[in-house]
């Protein structure tokens, strides 16, 4: 007589609560991406874990290892098993690439496309192997934080344990050997002789005293002190930019404020021409104290920082007067003298002459060639005759 099948072990009952792998929640929808980045030819075994994952918080990763099995179709509970297998297989679909969705869209079970996944891009072979071998010895920091390096070198840590994993002991009892305790630390020795070879040469002193040790650290503890070291080195760089941005401000505000005292004697000279903030007379220089930025404008030069009234291009400048300027003391000294002549001679009427900057010698020599008064009229008689 032929075995009766086992009873299959869920009921209605158990489906109807919402602990039980079957129940959804009205949460759950078969458009929810589960995975991000969806599943390409070269994430296989990121992907994989994220999945798992996932599945695993909603209840249903029995659903894609075949631990549920698919009940026979008259069994009351084969409903809600058919529901709960196309949710996961809608959340399988649509955390994968467009390409590789449309290879396994006609797949029934979700328990098929995970072993078809698996044996496409698991890849778990030597040529793998070989390649995350390759890059883990040749990556280096360059000009990546520490955090980084250790990031993506962690990375090809992981995978490469996925498709060479450490040998489990099966013996019974457990073997008390120790062997597979060595191969751990000899593990950890070797990702943290890897880690320490791709720092840069800053990182030198500390991978010198770490790799003289009898008992390296953990991997994760060696990268929390380089770590450490990188916050002191960025600390002291931050230190070292503030006293030089500081000496630099210095030096600028020491050197601006030469040149802004050159530059304004200099501008103060050009602008007000002839004068000179030494005097000693009343004018606006002792009011303004030579400041060419003053509200005055004397309207005869119009030089700013006077008046008409102490302009020294029109009266002329005071006995005794200092030039910082020499080009200008020959000129305005002739044009002193002029002023004085024409004073003496004709009761100061001749302020506009000193414009021409005539010595007394030129200017009573030009006064002679000029026609009289008196040759005019005997002109005009001889010629009326």
């Amino acid at each position: 007589m032929a075995a009766e099948p086992a009873a299959y072990p869920f009921t209605v009952q158990d489906a109807q609560t919402a602990s039980h792998t079957f129940y959804i929640h009205p949460n759950e929808s078969p458009s929810t991406v589960l995975v991000s980045p969806p599943l390409s030819e070269g994430n296989y075994h990121n992907w994989a874990r994220a999945m798992k994952m996932s599945l695993l918080t909603k209840n249903k990763l029995g659903f894609v290892d075949g631990s549920i099995a698919e009940p026979p179709q008259d069994h009351p509970v084969s409903p809600f098993w058919q529901r709960c297998n196309m949710l996961v297989l809608s959340w399988l679909i649509k955390s994968m690439s467009v390409e590789i969705a449309q290879s396994i869209l006609w797949r029934d079970k979700a328990t098929d496309v995970w072993k078809e996944l698996r044996e496409r891009f698991s890849q778990a072979d030597l040529f793998r192997i070989s390649e995350l071998q390759e890059e883990i010895f040749s990556l280096k920091q360059g000009d990546s934080f520490v955090s980084k390096f250790y990031t993506s070198m962690k990375t090809l840590w992981d995978e490469l344990d996925i498709l060479n994993p450490l040998p489990v002991c099966t013996c019974n009892p457990r073997c008390s050997c120790g062997a597979i305790k060595n191969i751990e630390e000899e593990r950890n020795k070797n990702q943290v002789v890897r880690f320490l070879k791709g720092l840069n040469d800053q990182f030198s002193g500390v991978r010198s005293q770490l790799m003289l040790l009898d008992t390296l650290p953990n991997v994760n503890r060696v990268f929390a002190l380089i770590a450490q070291q990188e916050r002191q080195f960025s600390a002291e760089n931050i230190s070292g930019s503030k006293a030089m941005m500081a000496s630099r401000e210095s030096s600028h505000d020491n050197r601006g404020g030469a040149s802004t005292s050159h530059s304004g004697s200099s501008q103060s000279q050009s602008n007000s021409g002839y004068h000179s903030s030494q005097s000693s007379s009343g004018g606006y220089h002792s009011n303004s104290g030579g400041n060419r930025y003053s509200s005055k404008k004397c309207s005869y030069c119009g030089k700013m920082g006077h008046t008409v009234d102490d302009c020294y291009k029109k009266h002329g400048f005071p006995p005794g007067f200092k030039f910082k300027n020499p080009k200008y003391a020959n000129k305005s000294a002739n044009c002193v003298h002029i002023a004085d002549d024409d004073q003496d001679s004709e009761g100061g009427s001749s302020g506009q002459d000193t414009r021409f900057g005539f010595t007394a010698d030129q200017y009573h020599h030009l006064l002679a060639l000029l026609p009289t008064s008196e040759s005019k009229s005997s002109s005009s008689q001889h010629t009326a005759v």
